[in-house]
């Protein structure tokens, strides 16, 4: 019994000459590369196809990578405003990490109405179908903030997006809501951080490519492989 307390008074006084490491247990969480998935049309919650990118980078990077799934309707009947609803969610939970986590390297990835999320939070939302009035996007503060963007599908493709890394040709054609100059132009003056990646027999994003729902479909198969290559590239880079 006395060598037990004589241990647990040594034990206490060790703790005493040592102070705590000075670690705000409140703070949040910031990994080195924060990656969030918005998920195509009628996919269910969570990170959809385009996760097959985040789940490999974060298991190919020597970073630490954390995952998240973007939360916003993704549905079919009220497209419009689903897609202007993820657009907004998706500006507001970047512009807290980049508040919260200010050296963290942030990653958007989206598939078909996802990809659409993730270019208007960028560029703005609105024009054509989706609406008379332009939305505004992200700060050129924030947009800085991004390392990388993946698009894939984007039924807002536009053909002279100088950022196309997919098969579509000039030719093929824009998506079936096509941009305005305006946001175009926001999104091609970051080229550098964003590849898109459209089929040119994907009836959504490249309307005169003679293709087919099929075709937009296939567009996670086709472009899996060099799109998270790159993205792991991006985000190693010192």
């Amino acid at each position: 019994m006395i060598p037990s307390l004589l241990l647990l008074s040594s034990l206490f006084a060790i703790s005493q000459a040592i102070p705590p490491p000075p670690i705000d247990p409140c703070a949040p969480y910031c990994a080195d590369v924060y990656m969030i998935s918005c998920r195509a049309t009628l996919e269910v919650q969570g990170e959809g196809q385009i996760g097959q990118v985040a789940e490999y980078v974060q298991a190919a990077s020597s970073q630490t990578v954390e995952r998240v799934a973007l939360e916003y309707p993704a549905i079919l009947e009220g497209y419009a405003q689903s897609a202007a609803t993820g657009a907004a969610a998706l500006k507001s939970l970047i512009a807290k990490q980049a508040r919260e986590c200010p050296q963290q390297k942030i990653v958007l990835l989206g598939y078909s109405q996802g990809a659409q999320v993730v270019g208007d939070a960028i560029s703005g939302g609105g024009y054509g179908q989706m609406g008379a009035e332009l939305i505004p996007g992200m700060s050129e503060e924030l947009i800085n903030r991004i390392t990388a963007v993946v698009l894939m599908g984007d039924p807002r493709h536009m053909a002279c997006e100088e950022y196309q890394h997919g098969t579509a040709r000039k030719e093929d054609g824009d998506g079936v809501f096509p941009r305005s100059p305006e946001q175009i132009k926001i999104l091609n003056s970051h080229q550098d951080k964003i590849s898109s990646y459209c089929n040119r027999k994907d009836a959504l994003c490249a309307v005169r490519g003679h293709g087919n729902l099929g075709g937009h479909y296939e567009t996670i198969s086709m472009f899996v492989t060099p799109a998270r290559e790159w993205v792991l590239e991006m985000v190693d880079k010192p």
